[in-house]
């Protein structure tokens, strides 16, 4: 194996894992969208 192989190896890994990394960020800001957080006093001022 010669270096551009390695070095291309290493770009792609790279490339594949910020963009796991960005589809992870949509997925969990969808569902905070989804599913809001809500605090402990907003749960006992409303009951």
């Amino acid at each position: 194996m010669d270096w551009s192989f390695g070095l291309t190896m290493t770009a792609a890994g790279m490339a594949v894992t910020f963009i796991t990394l960005y589809l992870l960020t949509l997925l969990i800001r969808l569902l905070n969208k989804l599913f809001p957080f809500k605090n402990e006093e907003e749960k006992k001022s409303k009951t």
